[in-house]
């Protein structure tokens, strides 16, 4: 019984030094090119990243707004292109809030 018991704690090392081995989350991130998420299919318009060029633009303009902000926050998101949204970076990323998408005033 006492072998198995170190022969199980061996496999159990094993494995932890296999699981520590393999790349972790920062493998696994997405790359963003303006609106287009970088695949190896090449690139393709995804929400994600056009939220983080939402972000990214705000931020040029001196806002303090976070990719994640835009993410998890709709409401930041339509404020920001509200405001925004004449700007061509965002005209894609925009599409439905900036404000050339308002009809005019009578």
């Amino acid at each position: 019984m006492r072998k198995n018991y170190h022969s199980g704690l061996a496999g159990i090392a094993a494995m932890a030094l296999i699981l520590m081995a393999l790349p972790g989350p920062a493998a696994a991130r997405i790359l963003c090119q303006g609106n287009f998420q970088i695949s190896k299919y090449g690139p393709i318009a995804t929400p994600y990243c056009e939220e983080e060029q939402i972000a990214r633009v705000a931020q040029g303009y001196g806002w303090k707004v976070t990719a994640q902000e835009v993410h998890s926050n709709p409401l930041k998101k339509v404020y920001v292109c509200q405001v925004l949204g004449y700007d061509s970076r965002l005209k894609g990323s925009c599409a439905g809030y900036g404000p050339d998408s308002y009809g005019p005033v009578h």
